[in-house]
């Protein structure tokens, strides 16, 4: 049987997990559990103004090199070079800041295509879209604006390569995330997800009102 500090330590668990993502988050991911799985959509125009960021450490961003994948495999080595090597192959862009030369922050984007793990499927994306996912920074840069001034790079950058807008994904009850979204210009345009009896699992997408296929191969 369970230990008294192992029960109370799920019951904190729970505790902590309802106060973050209420009732309908709780019940989202029950759902979950049974088969029943969804996302919501959402999208930033990158037309809209983006506002400044000044960090308060000094920053150099730009877009990593394959020729610098190794310094980048030194600030996250927890990601595989293969996988770093594959990203950058496949299109994808990785903005990162520098302090005195060293990598403390970086977020990547995924151009044309984005695989979304907790559906097993690729989000549909039309080419003028890009998929922000995967920030990170040093734990000891952290609080520092380090993040909001790469994303605010990132999302200049795009605009000036004309693309039109950034999407995401964020769970449905998840009202922090979607509240947090909200303050930097992302706002719902529909869902994705799925219905699944055992082996059997149906899709389903609607982006801006228009039902749009998905697609289970991983690019």
């Amino acid at each position: 049987m369970p230990s008294i500090h192992a029960l109370r330590h799920a019951l904190a668990q729970a505790v902590a997990r309802f106060h973050a993502e209420g009732v309908r988050g709780v019940w989202f991911r029950a759902l979950s559990k049974l088969g029943y799985r969804r996302l919501i959509l959402v999208a930033r125009p990158l037309e809209e103004p983006i506002p400044d960021v000044e960090p308060r450490i000094p920053l150099a961003i730009d877009l990593l090199q394959r020729s610098e994948v190794a310094e980048y495999l030194e600030f996250r080595p927890d990601t595989a070079a293969a996988e770093v090597e594959a990203r950058l192959e496949g299109g994808q862009l990785c903005f990162v800041a520098r302090h005195e030369g060293r990598i403390v922050s970086a977020r990547w984007a995924a151009v044309g295509r984005a695989w979304i793990d907790y559906l097993s499927c690729q989000m549909p994306m039309a080419a003028d879209e890009v998929c922000p996912y995967d920030q990170f920074t040093r734990v000891r840069y952290r609080g520092q604006d380090a993040a909001p001034a790469t994303t605010v790079a990132m999302l200049r950058h795009l605009r000036e390569a004309g693309y039109r807008r950034t999407v995401g994904t964020i769970l449905p009850g998840n009202e922090a995330s979607v509240r947090a979204s909200a303050k930097t210009g992302y706002r719902p345009i529909g869902r994705i997800g799925y219905v699944a009896v055992g082996s059997w699992r149906r899709y389903f997408c609607a982006i801006d009102g228009a039902v749009a296929p998905v697609r289970r191969q991983r690019a």
